[in-house]
């Protein structure tokens, strides 16, 4: 995961009119279906129900489920077509346009309605592959993850559950990848698998641990892409070191900017697992030299110059 600008996304001529369209039909079918569900001297439960199941109807609506499916290209853009929870550029995936907040259901309250009003929000979409999105059961691995419903926040967390509630008051457990800190807490092991960057312990290695199993970053076939990179990060900063010495010498030097160059390819944020990658040269900053622990400054420079 690396942070995404989603403020910077170029919204289709008119979208935004069709969006506010949708959300306002979709109000008003709801506060209908409560309405009459009243007005027919239903109880609570069953006036619940019929909110429920006008809001399923109405996000059914395939004119309405284009309008977000309207941004995918928009979405990639912004990650050269990388899914955004796991990084991937997978091109036999399909990349969904998931509802962080989910729109018709949430798994760990049965009783919400889903955050419906933020169906035709922008700032509620992210890019995700299906690996990350839906349920799977990674029976190689002998895993299980996929984002599906999932919403879980803090014990003892505000949820929102009307329009008019304030959602930015919630405590969110899940990494999200529009948040310019969170990507950090994430980190991987050289055989791939994603890790926590916090201590255990802290409430930021409790997120890092619920949101590799949700988006199922920890699955077969994302650990197999990552696994290489470890080995391939360690050999391209070691020839750099055996470079830098010689750097007096034209020749070397054009050598040792070509390695440079590759290295700062590989952590770029555009990058495919560049996170990984990343997670791996800042592992090569120190190395073991007679016993001790010796600092390579020079790489630090340059990993703190990543953009």
């Amino acid at each position: 995961m690396r942070y995404v600008d989603i403020d910077q996304i170029q919204l289709p001529n008119g979208w935004q009119e069709r969006a506010d369209a949708a959300l306002n039909d979709l109000r008003n079918e709801v506060q209908q279906a409560e309405a009459n569900a009243r007005a027919a001297g239903k109880n609570d439960a069953d006036v619940a129900a019929a909110r429920k199941s006008a809001i399923t109807r109405g996000l059914d609506i395939k004119s309405r489920s284009k309008i977000w499916g309207e941004l995918a290209t928009q979405l990639k853009s912004l990650s050269q077509q990388k899914c955004w929870y796991s990084e991937s550029k997978n091109p036999a995936s399909d990349k969904n346009v998931d509802h962080f907040r989910p729109k018709n259901r949430v798994q760990e309250d049965p009783d919400h309605e889903g955050y419906w009003w933020l169906a035709f929000n922008w700032k509620n979409y992210r890019l995700s592959s299906q690996w990350c999105n839906q349920r799977r059961n990674d029976k190689a691995n002998k895993t299980t993850g996929g984002k599906c419903d999932q919403f879980p926040l803090r014990p003892g967390s505000f949820r929102a559950r009307l329009e008019t509630d304030d959602y930015q008051q919630e405590e969110i457990e899940l990494l999200d990848p529009i948040d310019p800190e969170d990507w950090q807490l994430l980190t991987f092991r050289p055989d791939g698998h994603p890790t926590p960057a916090r201590p255990r312990g802290t409430p930021e290695h409790a997120r890092a641990e619920i949101s590799i199993e949700v988006y199922h970053l920890h699955c077969k076939e994302l650990v197999d892409d990552r696994r290489p990179l470890a080995g391939r990060i360690q050999r391209l900063v070691q020839y750099m070191e055996t470079l830098r010495p010689q750097l007096t010498v034209p020749k070397m030097r054009v050598l040792y900017k070509e390695q440079q160059k590759e290295l700062l390819r590989a952590i770029h944020c555009h990058t495919e697992y560049s996170a990984a990658a990343l997670a791996y040269a800042r592992a090569e900053v120190y190395k073991m030299e007679g016993g001790h622990q010796v600092k390579r400054d020079w790489l630090e420079e340059i990993l703190n110059s990543n953009p």
